[in-house]
């Protein structure tokens, strides 16, 4: 007979006991010397650290664990520049918000590890508040291993990303049988901006592109140098879930230009692929998808 009495708590209601200190063995990664300071185990009162997904925006899309985190369980809110406003207004606590504008990445970071670290040696529950889902470029998985270096096991709560919340929210499936069998998230923009591999085109895929409009002008030429078809339809999603949400569509040849006279209201998602015309409402629009891509995607289940 198998035992699941221990199986059933809910990390998000009551968080495992922290830290959980990690002895480093040999095969342990190399520490900066501001890190290998906060190796000792820590004295208690212990603290406890989650690292909770923000959303897109709009505080009606939180989710109940994120809402109960940031409302009535933490005693200091660590948050991202992104993070909305009507978000953080909902915050009880004592808050802190990064600067993590261009130039500014690496220090608003560090700082962000610090004061997290000074709150849990005084044994506080410190919510890390990201917008999006923390492990979908948002270095989540980075803060991960960095709390567990200390000593910290952090628990994960998800958040609703606005890889998949845009094209909803713009009425683009990212999927849609007969048009679009899988969707790809990628970035726009690698680790200290450099240039990320563009994927090939696949015409059954959508893809969407975060941190990549302000530089669009050069993601179109990486587009086009790895066969995407002039005509093929683009949208970007401006701040979704907010009240000033605003869609933009035009293809691959004229975004760049749509989006100059448009005047772009940050941030804001890419999005590639047939599927942004699939719940177009004049059929015209649909009349780039090509005959083979159709008959590719007819056999879709």
């Amino acid at each position: 007979m198998i035992d699941h009495t221990n199986n059933m708590n809910n990390p998000y209601d009551s968080p495992p006991v922290s830290p959980r200190y990690t002895a480093l063995g040999p095969n342990s990664p190399t520490l900066s010397s501001a890190q290998q300071i906060h190796l000792q185990p820590p004295t208690t009162p212990f603290g406890e650290i989650k690292l909770i997904g923000a959303g897109p925006g709009d505080p009606d899309l939180l989710t109940m664990a994120a809402y109960k985190a940031i409302t009535t369980w933490a005693d200091i809110v660590l948050a991202d520049k992104l993070v909305s406003k009507e978000i953080l207004a909902l915050v009880k606590c004592p808050l802190f918000v990064a600067n993590k504008d261009k130039g500014c990445q690496a220090s608003g970071q560090q700082e962000l590890f610090e004061r997290a670290t000074q709150a849990l040696k005084e044994g506080k529950k410190v919510v890390r508040l990201k917008q999006g889902d923390p492990f979908i470029f948002g270095r989540g998985g980075e803060e991960f291993l960095f709390f567990r270096r200390l000593g910290y096991e952090t628990t994960i709560v998800p958040g609703l990303s606005s890889s998949i919340a845009g094209p909803l929210l713009a009425q683009i499936p990212l999927t849609h049988r007969g048009i679009a069998s899988q969707f790809l998230v990628c970035t726009g923009t690698g680790k200290l901006d450099t240039i990320p591999d563009m994927p090939t085109y696949v015409a059954h895929r959508t893809t969407v592109f975060l941190m990549a409009l302000h530089r669009l002008e050069d993601l179109v030429q990486d587009l086009l140098r790895a066969g995407y078809p002039l005509n093929l339809p683009v949208a970007i999603v401006e701040r979704a879930s907010a009240k000033d949400q605003r869609c933009i569509r035009a293809t691959v040849e004229t975004v760049v230009e749509t989006l100059k006279e448009a005047k772009y209201r940050p941030p804001g998602i890419l999005i590639v692929g047939w599927a942004c015309d699939a719940l177009a409402q004049n059929p015209e629009q649909l009349g780039g998808l090509t005959a083979a891509s159709s008959t590719m995607m007819d056999s879709q289940e």
